[in-house]
């Protein structure tokens, strides 16, 4: 087993393959540097650039197809409710009309909020927050209050 040009080869692109994936918040190369490891492996016992290659690629492939779907689930963002997300299905009080052209204000456990509608609801109506948007609701009528 010998040191050659293409181990050479091989262990900077895994050098290159780690230190790519230790920049990266993600997983990104790690199953390069997985191939390049069996490459510069292989490289010792052959000088077959097409034997090496072939060995990377298929070891990257099999360590992508392999740990991808497990990796990809526990990397997964979860996405955390904030205070406001709560806000979400609740009923606020509008104090200045909400139209689709203009944003109305709607007071919310006490807070005012800015307010949008796809519907014109008039002052000293209920409506039901449908999402938060930093510090805008987006709200529909309250069809139960408005039919009693």
């Amino acid at each position: 087993m010998a040191f050659t040009i293409s181990s050479l080869v091989w262990l900077i692109l895994l050098i290159a393959f780690v230190v790519v994936e230790a920049l990266t918040v993600s997983l990104v190369s790690i199953w390069f540097a997985a191939g390049a490891v069996a490459a510069l492996i292989v490289s010792g016992f052959t000088s077959s650039w097409l034997v090496q290659f072939a060995v990377f690629a298929v070891v990257s492939a099999v360590a992508l197809a392999a740990t991808r779907p497990l990796v990809k689930k526990r990397m997964t963002a979860r996405r955390v409710p904030t205070n406001a997300d709560i806000n979400v299905g609740r009923k606020a009080q509008i104090l200045v009309e909400v139209t689709p052209d203009v944003t109305g204000r709607v007071r919310l456990d006490g807070v005012d909020w800015n307010a949008r509608s796809e519907q014109t609801i008039p002052a000293g109506s209920l409506c039901v927050v449908l999402s938060v948007d930093g510090a805008t609701l987006t709200v529909r009528p309250d069809t139960a209050t408005a039919a009693v």
